[in-house]
């Protein structure tokens, strides 16, 4: 028996935040800088929410007769839409500058969907709890967040 899941963009509060992921990181941006710095914003990006994908771990663990390789992510979002839809609750200006890097990811997970599995949360939800965490002093823009800085101070990577 064997379950693989390969999980889109995780987004959302956990306990080993990442800021350096489209959602987290500009909706940090736009409450820590006042501004959403976009390059370029056509590309795609697939997500799901931490909670989502715990619980799709969950799923398989519970039910080990479904096998295979599963997609798991529910939402292809572009960079700009997720700018915009910040905004909604933050209304900050947008920048949007010229990107060398046109690469777009989409992930289709019907498969995931067929064994059972419905995803609770959305990008969206995301947002308002990263918002919540920041304002609530729970959350703050720490450079252990972010992988390549915790890697170059942990001596992982060089400078």
């Amino acid at each position: 028996m064997v379950q693989v899941i390969r999980p889109a963009t995780v987004c959302g509060i956990s306990h080993r935040m990442r800021l350096d992921v489209a959602v987290n990181l500009l909706t940090m941006q736009a409450l820590e800088k006042g501004k959403i710095t976009v390059f370029g914003g056509d590309q795609a990006r697939p997500n799901i929410h931490i909670d989502d994908i715990t619980d799709v771990y969950l799923h398989f663990m519970d039910d080990p007769t479904h096998t295979g390789v599963f997609n798991a992510g529910f939402e292809n979002i572009t960079i700009i839409d997720i700018a915009n839809l910040i905004t909604k609750y933050i209304p900050v200006e947008i920048i949007v500058t010229e990107s060398n890097d046109p690469r777009s990811y989409r992930i289709n997970s019907d498969k995931l969907l067929a064994t059972g599995f419905k995803p609770k949360k959305t990008v969206e939800h995301a947002v308002q709890e990263i918002i919540e965490s920041y304002r609530g002093g729970v959350l703050k823009d720490e450079d252990h967040f972010y992988n390549l800085k915790w890697m170059q101070k942990t001596g992982i990577v060089g400078q």
